[in-house]
């Protein structure tokens, strides 16, 4: 496979996760507007700018006036996030860049995965924001949602496991392991306030997750800080669990570099097993007595996220022409 293709593959799955990731915040937020208090959705807003690495737009400087504007403002937030294509996080802009990388491989890659993305795309594009939040505020984002879900499906249905869909995979789940790691930590920091500031519910963070029901039925019906964060951080049966999603880079990579996961190990095999090794051991025993502890092992398992992509970038992409990919 020529390694710019590999790219477009890598590419199409981290964008098409980003865009999903980004309307499951929104999904989140906008379930809570009817019958949440002022101050709660407010918090709520940081949580999800905060969580996809953006700062809110510019509000008030009165501390009132400014949660007015967070509350007020919701349709305003809510289109910079959904069809504002100048901001690169928006589903608008995600979505078209991983058309634009399935555009370049069109040869490669099965017609009905091309038809159902660019189908979900031309969608999103051609609705008329302010018709649909007229509708109900959360009904855009749950049908992109559905558009994504069914776009992972026909992947699945009609890609075959070769190194295009490894590559494609990579790119998903490294996403993934990226959003979850920031998500985990931002909800950790703001549940815990200093003083008698609002907390955010463990429950919120489960259904985020899509892991609400899982978790009430192989564990208690408390919910409390360490068992939910050990369950997303190391539960390997959650398919937004870090474990879930370092299991799968390493599956991935194993799939498009043999060699590499023997001694001595590719950059990209290390650094995998090292997180893994980071997720499973300095996290701690999350359901024990002693909570888990974040803050700086958080911070990196961020760092080395990024330099996982960034490893994967300079063996299978950017490598010299006279060096090849390893046989």
């Amino acid at each position: 496979m020529l390694a710019r293709m590999a790219a477009n593959f890598y590419w199409l799955g981290r964008y098409a996760e980003r865009t999903e990731n980004t309307a499951r915040l929104l999904e989140y937020q906008l379930a809570r507007l009817v019958d949440t208090d002022a101050d709660e959705i407010a918090l709520g807003w940081h949580v999800v700018y905060r969580a996809l690495s953006q700062s809110p737009p510019e509000a008030p400087a009165d501390v009132d006036e400014a949660e007015a504007f967070l509350i007020a403002d919701a349709y305003t937030l809510t289109g910079g996030l959904v069809e504002d294509t100048t901001n690169p996080a928006s589903m608008i802009s995600c979505w078209g860049m991983a058309r634009e990388n399935a555009r370049e491989i069109r040869p490669r890659l099965p017609l009905r995965v091309w038809v159902c993305l660019n189908q979900g795309y031309l969608w999103l594009q051609e609705t008329e924001f302010a018709d649909v939040w007229g509708e109900g505020p959360v009904a855009l984002v749950s049908q992109a949602i559905d558009r994504l879900r069914l776009l992972a499906g026909v992947v699945d249905a009609n890609m075959a496991r070769d190194d295009a869909w490894r590559f494609l995979e990579l790119g998903r789940y490294v996403e993934r392991l990226q959003q979850q790691i920031v998500l985990l930590d931002v909800w950790d920091r703001i549940a815990r306030p200093e003083g008698d500031g609002l907390v955010l519910s463990w429950a919120d963070l489960l259904r985020v997750c899509g892991a609400f029901e899982p978790y009430r039925r192989d564990r208690s019906l408390t919910l409390h800080r360490g068992p939910v964060l050990g369950f997303l951080i190391r539960n390997p049966e959650v398919a937004r669990s870090l474990r879930y999603a370092t299991d799968r880079i390493e599956s991935v990579l194993g799939g498009i570099d043999p060699a590499g996961g023997r001694p001595p190990l590719a950059p990209p095999h290390r650094m995998v097993l090292r997180m893994a090794a980071t997720i499973e051991l300095e996290m701690g025993e999350a359901d024990a007595a002693s909570p888990v502890a974040p803050g700086e092992v958080f911070d990196s398992l961020t760092r080395d996220s990024r330099a996982l992509h960034d490893l994967v970038q300079a063996r299978y992409v950017d490598y010299p022409v006279a060096v090849g990919l390893p046989a």
